[in-house]
């Protein structure tokens, strides 16, 4: 599997969140398991177009997407 390592500062706070996630490719498919400062995680898959975009960089945006989701959805 290949691996990805990144950080999202959040919001107002600026939190910085490290994330790793290991993933595969198959086709058009990104299959992923992520694990976030914190101890959280998830995993799951996406399609994507790798004539646009590389895997690596597919799964970090998801990735920053994703936590982006988290942080909206966890405001008051």
């Amino acid at each position: 599997m290949a691996r990805v390592e990144g950080t999202h500062a959040q919001g107002a706070s600026g939190r910085v969140v490290r994330y790793r996630a290991d993933y595969e490719v198959a086709g058009n498919t990104i299959r992923f398991r992520a694990s976030f400062d914190g101890g959280s995680s998830h995993e799951g898959e996406f399609d994507f177009d790798p004539t646009r975009l590389d895997a690596a960089a597919a799964v970090d945006a998801f990735l920053q997407n994703h936590i982006e989701k988290a942080d909206w959805d966890a405001a008051p």
